[in-house]
């Protein structure tokens, strides 16, 4: 009945529906694979925008606390010239007062403590007198 032209024609046509369903198959399963993939790029994308807005409000911080550190910078080198002057300025006295002799360490030391000799005097109580 069936000749053997009709049994290859029959196992073509078999074959080629087979690999049809097994193409169909696969493609159907890469569209899946290829949605779920394109999902987790979208939730990183927007993890990456989260993080980003994150870095931006760091660096704004950040260069908030960079000015805030020049500003103290400034504050500092004013308060250390401050701090220079008058160590020279205590430096000069006291090179003064090295060269003084008896005399004017006496007269210098009773102007310098007058003030507080005086209001000790001036107390009125029973046990300044």
């Amino acid at each position: 009945m069936y000749t053997q032209n009709h049994k290859v024609k029959y196992i073509n046509i078999l074959i080629i529906v087979i690999v049809c369903i097994f193409i169909l198959f696969f493609f159907n399963k890469k569209e899946d694979y290829v949605e779920e993939y394109n999902a987790k790029i979208e939730k990183l994308d927007e993890k990456v925008d989260s993080l980003q807005d994150v870095n931006d409000d760091l660096s704004l911080k950040i260069d908030t606390l960079n000015i805030q550190i020049s500003e103290l910078d400034q504050e500092l080198d004013l308060k250390d010239n401050s701090i220079n002057t008058l160590r020279n300025e205590v430096n000069a006295k006291v090179s003064s007062v090295d060269s003084y002799n008896d005399d004017e360490l006496k007269e210098f030391f009773t102007n310098r403590y007058r003030f507080y000799f005086d209001s000790l005097r001036k107390a009125n109580s029973s046990s300044s007198n």
